[in-house]
């Protein structure tokens, strides 16, 4: 029992540091929007908001109640409540579905980049900037799963 105890919790734990990761991404996302002129600023937080339903403050914020949500799981007591640990797992699927918009905006400004990033060097870094996006929202969906399948 002790040792089915200690697997949920790193479970917790891997999808606690991937909701992390997501938080100090969008984070990196928020001050690279304010640093850009008028225009590109309102520009880039339309298409995120547009692909993915929410603005980037909006998306910190969700940032924030993903991280609510998992300490809920590690709380003593919490895991043992089988209809409260459903309940919790239940709206981190919902989560997931939005993350997957999430992670399409990434993807579509790779695909993007090309056609306004003319320097190679410049353009390589802002795909690997992009790639990493993606893989930090990929991993918060994927332990998301994990959890669920648990």
């Amino acid at each position: 029992m002790e040792e089915q105890k200690q697997d949920v919790l790193s479970e917790n734990s891997s999808l606690g540091q991937a909701a992390a990761e997501l938080k100090e991404m969008l984070e990196d996302v928020a001050r690279e929007i304010v640093t850009l002129d008028a225009l590109r600023r309102i520009l880039l937080s339309g298409v995120i908001r547009q692909q993915s339903g929410m603005g980037v403050e909006e998306w910190l914020q969700a940032a924030e109640s993903l991280k609510t949500l998992i300490q809920a799981l590690d709380r003593p007591g919490r895991i043992g409540d089988v209809d409260r640990r459903r309940q919790i797992i239940t709206m981190l699927a919902e989560w997931r579905e939005k993350l997957e918009r999430l992670g399409s905006c990434f993807q579509m400004a790779a695909q993007l980049a090309g056609h306004y990033v003319k320097d190679p060097g410049e353009l390589n870094g802002s795909l690997d900037v992009l790639a990493h996006r993606q893989q930090v929202v990929r991993r918060l969906i994927t332990e998301i799963e994990r959890i669920e399948r648990s």
